[in-house]
């Protein structure tokens, strides 16, 4: 049987782009296909790039206006914190200009190697079979191997009623049209741990919110000590071991989000931003249609050559889980085009550099002084 293509990833994030371009440099016709406008998926465009350019935008922000490079932002003489002005604003407007020039250059690879971008959305119809919303039209694509490469979403916590100006999710977050004095985050693992410090070197008093007794379990103890020392020296504080039990919004001039712990304890800010995990991006990909099943959190399993149990789809990414980082995911799409191939390709190290981009960053490599 002919196909209409050798490879189609589906998802155009790193796991995706690489994966297409591997099977392209092997001289296979490949496609793309990208939900959104432009290619990069969740790593671009809500995610690794958006949350690092922010992370830079904040410190050049305030090291600027320590210095009286901002005419309308000065610390506050007893605390060293930074004051809410209008130019805090702008290290949320930066990430857009950075995420429109680097889709530029993402999609010009992809071209340049002859890979074939489809926009629009797509579910299996059979293990072959794709049908692709467009913005114009239904496509049916065939092809002889398919890579998910879906990435994730945000994980949706039933109590919490998420409306994306006062209560939000970390993908809302960067577009915000004002900076709030307060806000609460929800969770501490490493997406709320990391917009957590950078909010409050803006100066916002941020409170962290979780049922677990230590944020970043998979650190060293002691650098998790150190870590949280140096958060709360910036204005944070952590109310761990203490999960919502309701959440609401008070509408009036100046809007409040209430929130009440199961503790009893009640605490408020102008906004609360949920970081309560992610899950994989699959549900709406049929995969039934394809003899697939995804777990309750949306995530595939694969082998160690990122087949999954139809052995000409394959998945890579964060739609896998761990460790769930740009650039493990990246090698991960190519090791799958090789495989699908049948390529020998060196399989990924065991051990890996693994960061945390708060304010301070961490980073490690191996495994924690506990196991050991």
């Amino acid at each position: 049987m002919g196909y209409d293509f050798d490879l189609i990833c589906i998802g155009s994030g790193p796991s995706g782009q690489r994966g297409a371009v591997q099977a392209a440099k092997l001289g296979k016709k490949v496609a793309i296909v990208e939900k959104r406008v432009n290619v990069g998926g969740v790593s671009l465009h809500t995610g690794t790039i958006p949350s690092k350019t922010f992370r830079e935008a904040v410190l050049s922000y305030t090291f600027k206006s320590q210095f009286g490079a901002s005419d309308n932002s000065r610390l506050s003489p007893n605390s060293g914190i930074q004051e809410i002005t209008t130019d805090a604003i702008q290290p949320f407007k930066h990430v857009n200009t950075i995420i429109e020039k680097e889709a530029f250059v993402q999609k010009d690879q992809l071209l340049r190697n002859a890979v074939e971008i489809i926009t629009g959305k797509a579910k299996f119809l059979d293990p072959h079979s794709l049908l692709i919303e467009t913005p114009v039209e239904a496509l049916k694509v065939t092809a002889e191997n398919i890579l998910i490469s879906v990435g994730t979403e945000p994980f949706p916590a039933p109590n919490i009623p998420v409306d994306g100006d006062f209560i939000l999710t970390s993908d809302d977050l960067l577009h915000l049209e004002h900076v709030p004095k307060e806000v609460i985050v929800i969770g501490c693992g490493v997406i709320g741990v990391e917009y957590a410090s950078m909010l409050a070197k803006l100066g916002i008093s941020v409170t962290i919110v979780d049922g677990r007794a230590r944020p970043l379990e998979f650190l060293d103890d002691q650098i998790i000590d150190e870590l949280v020392g140096q958060m709360r020296s910036n204005n944070i504080c952590f109310r761990l071991g203490e999960t919502v039990d309701t959440l609401r919004l008070e509408k009036g001039k100046t809007p409040r989000v209430i929130i009440l712990l199961q503790s009893g304890k009640q605490i408020e800010a102008n906004i609360a931003v949920v970081c309560a995990g992610r899950i994989g991006a699959t549900k709406n990909l049929n995969l039934t249609a394809a003899g697939l099943k995804a777990d309750a959190r949306g995530r595939l399993e694969v082998d160690n050559y990122f087949r999954c149990a139809v052995p000409h789809i394959f998945a890579a990414g964060d739609v896998i889980g761990y460790p769930s980082l740009a650039a493990t995911s990246s090698e991960q799409g190519r090791l799958a085009a090789c495989a699908a191939f049948g390529m020998d390709a060196k399989p990924m190290a065991k051990h890996f550099p693994v960061g945390v981009y708060s304010i301070p960053e961490v980073s490690m490599v191996g495994t924690t002084e506990q196991d050991l």
